[in-house]
């Protein structure tokens, strides 16, 4: 059987119902009954009813979601899958039947703090004007195939009368967010302007999008060690692999008898882009010539290292206002903590402490994403340290950096692993652990 059609704007299919031998062919991209091993799309149903309570359009969907229940749920590069059915009464004046997707940013209750960046329209039937065709009488069923795009064009709201290119956000709606990305998709049945005092009807509901973003690889040596099954190797051994941000001294009084300072050093893994379910690798090292101090301030349980993840939107409409950033909704929140233990280095300075850890991702986190005036943001922040007996000179955070979380895990470049198996650039790996390390890849 072949796939429903793609529908463009204005073209458009009927086919009517006689028996159920005469339904129209369709087969949902991934059907429960596919043999190729790929997952089985969910069948999503919604219903409309007339006055008297009794279904007259069924609007089915097939996604990705786990079970019926949920919301339907897209991946960046699925197409909406579905079919409409109406049974439509004798002398009901019909003029077009519409399959809608809108992509919304609100941020406010108001109307006008609110930006439609997503708007599709697929007619499935519509009557030609001036043209004698017969009105719609009795059952019809329209199958149908959108694509979901990529990336809208929208008005850049810092660049007067320019133009910007976007990915599609992921939706976002939570109950104590300000500002929402959500998604809708809608069978839009049309009246005739002829009749009065009826309404245009309308079966919608709300469907989860997803982006498809994946980080760059880490660094040949992590990923060796991902492989092998062995300690990351840090900052002075894959510099290339590491972000280090400038360093940063704490200074503060110690049982408030003497000042003291700590110098400290934090690093972050390379490319500063985690997938949701993973974890971020962490580096931090700490100077002090006060080995008192240094014992009782640097230790795992006293380094605080946050993902903090931030909202921002501005409440007005860039297409209504030019004010955009006067005002704003921002929302801040952790969204995790970084676990550390003592580093596996050999040496270990009297005046230094070195410790590694990691902040685990929930794989539920929303993506990073940036669409006109709505932003949604994650930063590694360094506090400062909260240790009794020590009384800091500034609460303020130490380190802010920004990093990205994406939705699919990055891929480990054979080639690049083929050319260490070529070159022997890495000392100190054996040839055995890099071949194995290539077969498997």
């Amino acid at each position: 059987m072949s796939s429903p059609p793609i529908y463009q704007p204005g073209t458009f299919s009927l086919s009517r119902v006689a028996s159920s031998a005469s339904l129209p062919a369709y087969s949902p991209r991934h059907s429960a009954h596919n043999s190729t091993g790929s997952r089985p799309s969910t069948e999503h149903i919604f219903t409309l009813k007339n006055k008297k309570n009794k279904i007259w359009a069924t609007l089915k969907v097939f996604s990705s979601a786990a079970i019926p229940a949920n919301l339907p749920t897209f991946l960046e590069g699925d197409k909406i899958d579905g079919t409409l059915s109406v049974k439509i009464p004798p002398n009901e004046k019909i003029s077009e039947v519409s399959i809608l997707v809108r992509g919304e940013i609100i941020t406010g209750s108001q109307q006008q703090d609110s930006l439609c960046f997503l708007n599709i329209s697929v007619p499935l039937w519509s009557k030609i004007s001036g043209a004698a065709s017969p009105p719609l009488s009795g059952d019809y069923q329209w199958p149908f195939s959108i694509p979901i795009p990529k990336e809208v064009v929208l008005q850049d709201p810092g660049i007067p009368g320019g133009v910007r290119t976007y990915l599609l956000p992921q939706t976002f709606l939570e109950r104590n967010a300000r500002s929402s990305a959500h998604y809708h998709i809608s069978a839009k049945i049309t009246r005739s302007a002829l009749v009065v005092l009826q309404n245009d009807d309308e079966l919608k509901t709300m469907f989860i999008y997803v982006p498809a973003l994946r980080p760059e690889p880490p660094s040949l040596l992590r990923q060796l060690a991902y492989t092998s099954n062995t300690p990351i190797p840090g900052p002075e051994i894959d510099p290339q692999g590491w972000h280090t941000c400038p360093a940063v001294v704490v200074r503060g009084s110690v049982f408030n008898n003497r000042a003291i300072e700590v110098q400290c050093v934090f690093s972050l893994s390379k490319p500063l882009s985690y997938t949701r379910g993973s974890a971020i690798p962490c580096s931090i090292s700490y100077f002090c010539k006060d080995v008192q101090a240094l014992n009782l301030l640097c230790t795992p349980t006293s380094t605080d290292v946050r993902l903090c993840r931030e909202v921002k939107c501005s409440t007005l409409n860039p297409w209504h206002d030019r004010s955009l950033f006067r005002t704003g909704n921002n929302d801040v929140q952790e969204s995790g903590r970084a676990v550390w233990w003592p580093a596996h280095s050999g040496h270990r300075a009297q005046d230094t402490r070195t410790f590694e850890g990691e902040i685990y991702l929930d794989k539920t986190l929303k993506p990073s994403s940036s669409i006109s005036h709505f932003t949604l943001m994650y930063f590694v922040v360094v506090m400062p340290f909260q240790v009794t007996g020590f009384a800091a000179a500034n609460t303020q955070p130490l380190i802010r950096q920004e990093v990205q979380i994406g939705t699919i895990f990055a891929k480990v470049v054979r080639d690049l692993a083929v050319t260490l198996l070529t070159t022997r650039k890495l000392r100190g790996t054996s040839c055995c652990l890099v071949t194995s390390i290539v077969a498997s890849i």
